[in-house]
């Protein structure tokens, strides 16, 4: 027999534990017969699924509502603050700046060359 969201509701902390691993222990016990082919039911699986998930969510609600089984709402996240870059961190990124500007340069240089090249070869043609 499944258990209904209002039954779990209602339990305490430790009925609900209780039955937690009850219901974990039925579920094992019909993943073993599914597997050896003797569950006349399989839809029993994925209900009792939902019955332990359902236990495990009314347990979480019931810790953080501090056991009185009032649901709250999630407290928002603050914010954290960006820690300063340590000056090690700074001075590797500028010299990979200037690493990644010198490249570009040598670049633009190689392709001036080719373009003079190619113009050259073009005028000896004619």
């Amino acid at each position: 027999m499944a258990l209904k969201l209002t039954e779990i509701k209602e339990m305490n902390v430790a009925e609900l534990k209780e039955q937690y691993s009850k219901s974990c222990l039925e579920l094992v016990e019909l993943r073993m017969k599914f597997a050896s082919r003797q569950l006349d039911d399989v839809s029993q699986l994925r209900k009792k699924k939902k019955e332990v998930a359902r236990l495990l969510t009314v347990q979480t609600q019931k810790f953080n509502a501090g056991d009185s089984g009032e649901v709250h709402e999630k407290k928002p996240k603050p914010k954290i603050k960006k820690q300063p870059k340590s000056e090690k961190a700074v001075v590797e990124k500028e010299e990979k700046e200037e690493k990644e500007e010198k490249r570009e340069k040598k670049e633009k240089k190689v392709v001036k060359k080719s373009i003079k090249k190619v113009k050259g070869s073009k005028a000896d043609k004619e």
